[in-house]
């Protein structure tokens, strides 16, 4: 399988999996949004390799490349300006540390992964993510 494919494959998996957990209302959250956060860092993955260049480690770079790429090649068949704000989104609200980790405030746990975002929030993730990654299936 090519790497392309492989990326595809995962972004497409988790996104089902997030829209699974989200309609079964079971209140884990933080869970469900990393799992849309990983299928666009995904999906960015397998428009980077479609484009013969090394993934970046650091995910913030990923998703700038990816948006860079999108924004020089995609520019006709992908919503650009979805793919920015949802990475903005992402990078600005610090959405990854928030999913992953507890929020801290003078060396004392203030809020739970759980507690820093809402099932509101994680379903309009997943819907922004769901057409990017629709829109990049179709593009590559």
């Amino acid at each position: 399988m090519r790497a392309k494919d492989v990326y595809t494959d995962i972004a497409q998996r988790y996104i089902a999996s997030a829209k699974q957990l989200v309609s079964d209302e079971n209140g884990m959250q933080e869970v469900i949004g990393f799992l849309a956060y990983h299928a666009l860092e995904s999906i960015g993955s397998a428009v980077i390799v479609h484009f013969k260049s090394s993934i970046p480690v650091n995910y913030e770079t990923k998703l700038n490349m990816f948006l860079s790429l999108c924004k020089k090649h995609f520019s006709r068949v992908v919503n650009i300006h979805l793919v920015a704000t949802t990475i903005a989104k992402i990078v600005n609200s610090d959405y990854r540390s928030r999913f992953l980790y507890p929020e801290y405030q003078n060396a004392k746990i203030r809020k739970a992964p759980k507690e820093q975002i809402t099932m509101i929030e994680v379903r309009l993730l997943i819907q922004d993510v769901d057409r990017i990654i629709n829109q990049i299936v179709n593009a590559i």
